[in-house]
């Protein structure tokens, strides 16, 4: 399984400097599975467009993003907007049509 979708690599790729986007991809590409966390398949994209909503184009910002969401991976869902019911509408609004 990619470990970062299309939709979120473009984000990337559109929003961040070729330099930083290496990092951000290898980063995200990086991520490790929460241990007994059997919806992290389907919410990966959801987490990694809240890292990125939250870090504003700032690569600092997503790296201590990425840092963060391996503790708690929750905690950057509401860091970026993304973990009421209403999620979905909400990043694609920020442009991440992930649903």
């Amino acid at each position: 399984m990619n470990k970062v979708s299309s939709t979120i690599e473009a984000k990337i790729r559109a929003t961040l400097s070729p330099n930083d986007t290496e990092v951000a991809l290898a980063a995200f590409s990086a991520m490790n599975e929460p241990p007994a966390c059997p919806e992290w398949a389907t919410t990966r994209a959801r987490v990694q467009a809240a890292i990125l909503i939250s870090a504003q184009s700032n690569l600092e910002s997503l790296l201590n993003g990425v840092a963060n969401s391996q503790i708690d991976w929750r905690d950057t869902l509401m860091a970026g907007g993304l973990a009421e019911s209403n999620w979905a509408p909400v990043a694609k609004e920020a442009g991440f049509d992930i649903a």
